[in-house]
């Protein structure tokens, strides 16, 4: 890449339009910071499902700071939205980038550091309020039928919030891929998107 790629996308559906460059060396987001590559020591992709939202986050570690790219949609038809494509591509590129220059950089598949820390204590709260709810139905004589007909939703609760709280846990070591490796699973994602959705331009 010898000259800057620029992309331009909505985080979030009701977002104001981000504009990231990048470079063979670099990446600036904005005005508001820029990371060179060189200095990247650690990096994290994750694209997951989260209630009716999809998320898509490339996470940077550089110079002692976490540097976030992020996409947010619904999770039913976000494949044909502009703005998926967009970001899809600016995390492959950037992910190229650092390929070239940091090509043993192990980067997380999934959430590290405080996000990671976060979703582990947003599965255990759910699986903690779930027992309790039940165990407070049993304390107040909820009848059969009554607790029969809540313990559908009480043992989604406590499901959810033990596979995400067990995903999260920090004692299990994340999955991790070189970047060369994550971009092209990320081309993978960009091939299944909708014709609707239209490719980055070159700035």
């Amino acid at each position: 890449m010898t000259t800057a790629r620029e992309y331009t996308w909505k985080p979030a559906a009701l977002g104001r339009p981000t504009v990231c460059k990048v470079s063979a060396k670099r990446m600036a987001y904005g005005d508001d910071w820029q990371v060179d590559f060189d200095d990247v020591t650690a990096a994290a992709f994750s694209s997951q499902v989260i209630g009716h939202s999809r998320f898509i986050r490339l996470d940077l570690w550089a110079a002692g700071k976490m540097r976030s790219l992020s996409y947010a949609a619904s999770a039913k038809g976000w494949q044909a939205d502009p703005d998926a494509r967009v970001f899809l591509g600016l995390a492959r590129d950037v992910l190229r980038r650092l390929a070239d220059i940091r090509p043993d950089l192990e980067v997380t598949l999934g959430w590290r550091g405080g996000p990671r820390a976060a979703m582990f204590v947003v599965g255990l709260a759910s699986l903690i309020g779930g027992v309790g709810i039940f165990i407070a139905a049993l304390a107040t004589g909820v009848s059969g039928e009554r607790l029969i007909g809540a313990a559908v939703p009480m043992l989604f609760l406590v499901g959810l919030g033990a596979m995400v709280s067990y995903s999260y846990s920090p004692w299990r070591k994340p999955a991790t891929a070189n970047p060369g490796a994550v971009a092209t699973m990320i081309d993978g994602m960009i091939a299944k998107l909708t014709d609707s959705a239209a490719p980055p331009h070159d700035g």
